[in-house]
This record gives structure tokens, C-alpha cells and sequence, in this order.
């Protein structure tokens, strides 16, 4: 059973799965001598879409642009949506190049897409669209609540920039609106997601999805109250009963901004570690702010006592070296809470007590190709490039202060 607190486990383990997913189905491929097309001419490309082969496989057209051609006629292709599509060269029919430029949707179209995925998802509630600077959100929990979790995604988004502009890491503003569902209750989440990214992806409470680029998730607020918020005020009230709805929303926010700003880079090896590390740094709720949420790297308190527990059991494969090299523990569902703690807990540390070493890491990740594996040796050797050779001295140095941090 997974604890209430260890909410992220659950997305977490989705995006294990489609990760692990496209690397097998195209890294084989890909690996043969894979040529990067050229990204601003604009594709038509047709393939059979059997992503779910018990709900109507089908004949696909996508524009957009190939962003690898593999050498057996496999691609991937980003469409003008941002959604990225693995096509075998059995599922391919015809790629058409166009004379047009590849030019992303704007966000009056992105709103009409996602509009119309709730109607072809059987979703009969009426939907309404939210556009922010950054975001275009479609909510069927009322604009009250759609316009909260844009003015939250918001202050993330800028907050976020600014953290890593000042820590000397170079970012970009988003290609294409950053998307989101935000559905009227679980029910209706569980629809989507099972429609929209397949039936693991429903057994959380909200997720950024890699492959589509848009997050899913329902109203938090809710509680089982069957009339929706009348009011940013109302829903701080109704938040303030569980501050760890909004750490979700912050935390599936993050993974988004993270993959549409060159931090990360969607379909690349990002060891699992890291991003969610990263996510759970920015998450923390803060109940003393109007917006339930302010300061980002707030101490994780839970994060903290659960990798302290695990300090205390002295686990001989709980090694930093496991953690680094492979995501094989946070997979298991066994200990993947203990790993998702100590997740934090090495990013917390890192980010505040060797920060210009963790910005040359992430600068490292940046550059990495879409479609390839990293072996463990190569994880290893990109950390140790940043934190030095001797794992063991920061390791003890890393547990030693954990022993000691407080509030």
C-alpha cells in the first residue's frame, strides 16, 4: 500500500514504464546509425496507431517534424502539439515531407484539441479553456478552479526560471503552450487517463505525461463536495485540509517545465533520481501563503524522517551508487518509497551545499541524445564528473548531514 504522503510513487511508476517502454521500442533501431532529420521542415506523416490494440487500432496522419530517422525507417516525430510518436517502420504507411516550416499550434488550437479529446474520451461534462501567459488548461471543475491552478502554475513557472537563471543554468521559454486537463472529479480522471496514456496511468492523483506533453489530473479541492469552488478563497480553505494536493499539482507542474525549458529533455535516459528529485524539491506545500505554495527548496519534513528511517535500517543495496547508476529501485515497488525519499534528500543536499556542481551535471543532461540508454557505467561516470571520483567520501558527507538537518 502506498501512504498518503507517497502520492508521487504512483506517477512515478508510470513514467518508469513509458520511459523503459520507447527506449525498447526504438533504441534497437535507432542505435544502427541514427540520422537526425532536419527539425523546421514540417512532415505529413501517416502510420498505423496500435498503441492500444482493445481500443480501435487505427490509420494516423500527424504533422509535424521527425526528429530521428532511423536507419530502418523508424521515427520520431514531434507533432505540432508537442506530442511525441514512436513509429516502427512496420506501423509506417508514408512520410510526406511538406514546404512548410514546422510551426507549433497556438494556443486557441491547442485549447480546441484538448476540447475535443474530452469529447472523443466520452467525457459528456462541458469543458471550458483557461489561457495564461505559459498554459492552456481545459477544466471541467469550473473556471474558478481552472484559474487557480493556472495562477499556481504561473508562479511556479517563474519562479523556477528565476531559481536557475541566478544559479547560472541557461533555460528557454516553452515551444509550444504547456497543456493540461484538470477534470471535475476522480472519476472522470480515471477515464482520461486510461483513454488518453493507458490504465497504469490512473491510479494516481494527477501526472505529466512525456510522451503527450500535457498533464492530467482532477480536482483536489473537491473532497467529495458535489458544488465546485465559488472562490480562490473557498478553495485555499478546502486545500488547506490536505496541503499535499498541493504539492501534487506542484509537482507534476515541475516535470513539465522542466522537459519544456532544455533542463530535460523528453525520450533522453534522464535518470529517474534527478527528475523526480527535482520535482519533490519544488512541490513543498506552504500553508502559510495565500496560494498554498511560495518558497521553492523548502525542507521536505516527510522526505527527510523517511530517508532517516532508512539510514537507521543500514540497507547494504540502499548504496548512492544504486541510486546513480540504475532506476532499478525506484521501480521496485517494495522500496521505491525509501528511494524516492532518498531522491529528495541527494538533490536537496546537492542543490544546497554543491550547487555550481549540480548545474555542470544538469548541463551534461542537457546534451544527451533522445533514444538511447545510458549504460551504468556512463550514469556514473556523468555524476562523477560533476562530484568527484571517491562516491564513498559523498556519500558520508550526504548521510552525515541528513543525520543532523532539522527544520
Amino acid at each position: 500500500m502506498v501512504a498518503r504522503h507517497n502520492r508521487h510513487e504512483a506517477d512515478g511508476q508510470f513514467l518508469l514504464r513509458t520511459i523503459a517502454l520507447v527506449l525498447c521500442s526504438l533504441t534497437v533501431t535507432s542505435t544502427t546509425s541514427a540520422e537526425d532529420a532536419t527539425p523546421t521542415v514540417q512532415h505529413q506523416v501517416t502510420f498505423f496507431d496500435d498503441r492500444f490494440p482493445n481500443d480501435n487500432p487505427k490509420s494516423r496522419t500527424v504533422e509535424g517534424r521527425v526528429l530521428i530517422a532511423a536507419q530502418d525507417g523508424g521515427l520520431l516525430i514531434e507533432g505540432r502539439d508537442g506530442r511525441l510518436w514512436t513509429v516502427g517502420p512496420k506501423q509506417l504507411e508514408k512520410d510526406e515531407a511538406t514546404t512548410e516550416p514546422f510551426c507549433p499550434l497556438s494556443a486557441d488550437e491547442i485549447g480546441q484539441q484538448l476540447q475535443a479529446d474530452l469529447i472523443a474520451f466520452g467525457i459528456k461534462s462541458p469543458s471550458e479553456i483557461i489561457l495564461t501567459k505559459h498554459y492552456v488548461i481545459c477544466s471541467t471543475a469550473g473556471r474558478v478552479y481552472g484559474e487557480w491552478v493556472g495562477g499556481l502554475f504561473e508562479r511556479l513557472h517563474a519562479a523556477f526560471h528565476s531559481f536557475w537563471k541566478e544559479a547560472g543554468l541557461e533555460l528557454h521559454e516553452p515551444e509550444f503552450p504547456l497543456a493540461a486537463f484538470v477534470l471535475k472529479d476522480q472519476a472522470e480522471f480515471v477515464r482520461v487517463a486510461t483513454k488518453h496514456d493507458g490504465p497504469d496511468a490512473a491510479v494516481s492523483k494527477g501526472y505529466f505525461s512525456i510522451e503527450t506533453n500535457r498533464i492530467v489530473m482532477f480536482d483536489l479541492s473537491d473532497a467529495g463536495k458535489s458544488v465546485p469552488a465559488k472562490s480562490f478563497a473557498e478553495i485555499r480553505q478546502r486545500m488547506r485540509k490536505s496541503p499535499f494536493n498541493v504539492a501534487t499539482v506542484i509537482h507534476e507542474a515541475t516535470h513539465q517545465i522542466a522537459f519544456n525549458s532544455g533542463m530535460h529533455v523528453r525520450f533522453a535516459d534522464n535518470p529517474v533520481w534527478l527528475t523526480e528529485g527535482m520535482a519533490m524539491f519544488f512541490e513543498v506545500p506552504d500553508l502559510e501563503s495565500l496560494s498554498g505554495w511560495k518558497t521553492v527548496g523548502r525542507l521536505n519534513q516527510t522526505r527527510l524522517d523517511r530517508f532517516r528511517e532508512l539510514l537507521k535500517q543500514q540497507r547494504e543495496t540502499a548504496t548512492l551508487a544504486s541510486l546513480i547508476e540504475s532506476d532499478s529501485r525506484l521501480k521496485d515497488v517494495d522500496v521505491a518509497e525509501a528511494a524516492y525519499a532518498e531522491s529528495w534528500a541527494l538533490t536537496y543536499y546537492l542543490i544546497k551545499n554543491r550547487k555550481a556542481d549540480y548545474v555542470r551535471y544538469l548541463k551534461t543532461l542537457q546534451s544527451k541524445p533522445r533514444l538511447r540508454a545510458d549504460t551504468p557505467e556512463e550514469r556514473r561516470g556523468d555524476f562523477c564528473k560533476a562530484f568527484g571520483e571517491d562516491l564513498e567520501i559523498l556519500e558520508r558527507d550526504f548521510k552525515r548531514w541528513s543525520t543532523w538537518r532539522s527544520k
